[in-house]
């Protein structure tokens, strides 16, 4: 009974282990890679400074106060009749009368309140700038999760294909064991010689070294790509392989629109296009003259009266550089040649994509092909080495013919292993040229 429990609690443990995909892993790795997290607050960084901006066409509200002691003897002359002549008095003051102002503590007090007015129009075109920018921020961040998603593709494939190799190695072991069992009888029977039994013994051991090999990178391989989804190193699962490896096709045509729609970079190009062309706006509205509604508000203290108080100004500003020796203009040709560069790359990444897609559809037919050209090598190889063997037994062949044909499958196992790698990294790459997440 005991042992039938502990039978139950194995399976149950076993059956427990997560089963993954490669898509689930990219999804894992999407919402919870630490890496993409930073990309995310880039994103809401860039819309925190577009709402910032949207305040610089409200009303500005400033207020200074200047306080300190006084370092000189500064005075103030009132001419005479300076405020004035009154009848029976005369002129006020009578004589020109000046009023010193002693060291002492002072403060000065002014306040403004602005309301852009011709800013408006530049300001509006900041406001999509900035939106601009939270828009390539965001194709940023999309093409950072793509490059996660590859690398997590690659993880998973790399994974695959060193358990496909496993797979293989262990499915060609009992061929080598059994030789070296036939080795053996024939030894005994002295119908083979010494060196053939070691021979046989050494390629079997070989090949369970082979596997001793496989086995352990499987378990660095799982956890580097748990830490790429985010989660615990030894989060155990299983991976499942994709079928039909030589059945994929994709149409050339839909491929390539499907490239040039979903391809961060060629997004961030497009942006930049957008925002080089936005630039040279901005900078034309440089020539327009500043016009704000203006009301201020000055007020001297402790200044022996002879400075005014609560003196208030409701009116229009204006600020103008009448004259900048061709600054403007020149910078203006900066931008444009800007706006130049930016379209040409724009252009130019349009045709790598092109020609990416294309490459990449030839390049993924050619290792699936490559994969069933392997995948019937290896059962013909290993098909020839159980008749060989069972030939052996009937004495209808010599040994060295089946050393060779375990060198035969030796080689199938090999170039299968290729075709594997090959074609998982043309699978990746693959979803990567489409923009695939």
């Amino acid at each position: 009974m005991a042992s039938l429990g502990m039978l139950a609690r194995a399976q149950d443990s076993t059956s427990s282990i997560e089963t993954l995909t490669v898509d689930q892993a990219v999804q894992y790795a999407l919402q919870k890679n630490p890496a993409l997290r930073t990309a995310e607050l880039d994103v809401e960084k860039a819309g925190d400074n577009l709402a910032a901006f949207r305040t610089s066409r409200l009303p500005s509200i400033k207020w200074n106060v200047l306080s300190g002691q006084l370092l000189t003897k500064p005075s103030v002359t009132f001419d005479r009749g300076v405020f004035g002549t009154y009848p029976g008095v005369g002129p006020v003051p009578g004589d020109e009368t000046k009023v010193h102002i002693p060291r002492r503590l002072t403060a000065m007090v002014s306040g403004q309140i602005l309301q852009p007015l011709s800013q408006q129009y530049r300001l509006g075109l900041g406001v999509k700038a900035h939106d601009l920018e939270r828009q390539l921020e965001g194709a940023r961040l999309a093409e950072r999760r793509a490059v996660v998603a590859e690398q997590v593709r690659k993880a998973y494939y790399r994974l695959l294909e060193t358990q496909s190799a496993l797979e293989s190695v262990e499915q060609s072991l009992p061929f080598y064991r059994e030789t070296v069992r036939l080795a053996t009888v024939g030894f005994k029977l002295e119908t083979v010689l010494q060196s053939q039994r070691l021979k046989a013994e050494a390629e079997a051991a070989s090949v369970e070294l082979e596997a001793l090999k496989l086995r352990n990178p499987i378990a660095t391989q799982i956890e580097a790509l748990n830490e790429l989804m985010g989660r615990p190193v030894d989060t155990p699962f299983r991976t499942v392989g994709v079928r039909h490896i030589a059945e994929d096709r994709m149409n050339p045509e839909e491929s390539i629109q499907t490239a040039l729609t979903q391809r961060p970079e060629l997004r961030q190009a497009s942006l930049r296009v957008q925002q080089a062309n936005l630039d040279i706006r901005v900078k034309r509205s440089e020539y327009i003259p500043d016009v704000s509604l203006a009301l201020t508000y000055n007020s001297a203290f402790n200044f022996q009266n002879a400075l005014p108080r609560n003196v208030a100004t409701a009116g229009v500003l204006l600020d103008w550089e009448v004259f900048d020796w061709g600054r403007k203009k020149q910078e203006l040709n900066a931008k444009r040649h800007t706006a130049t560069q930016a379209r040409v790359a724009e252009e130019a990444l349009d045709r790598r994509i092109r020609v990416e897609v294309a490459q990449a559809l030839r390049q993924c037919i050619e290792a699936a092909q490559r994969v069933k050209v392997s995948t019937l090598s290896q059962q013909a190889a290993r098909q020839g080495l159980r008749e060989q063997q069972s030939a052996f037994g009937r004495e209808a062949v010599l040994l060295k013919d089946v050393l060779q044909s375990q060198t035969n499958l030796a080689s199938a196992d090999d170039e299968h292993r290729r075709a594997l790698a090959a074609y998982w990294s043309t699978r990746a790459e693959m979803k990567r040229i489409l923009g695939e997440q």
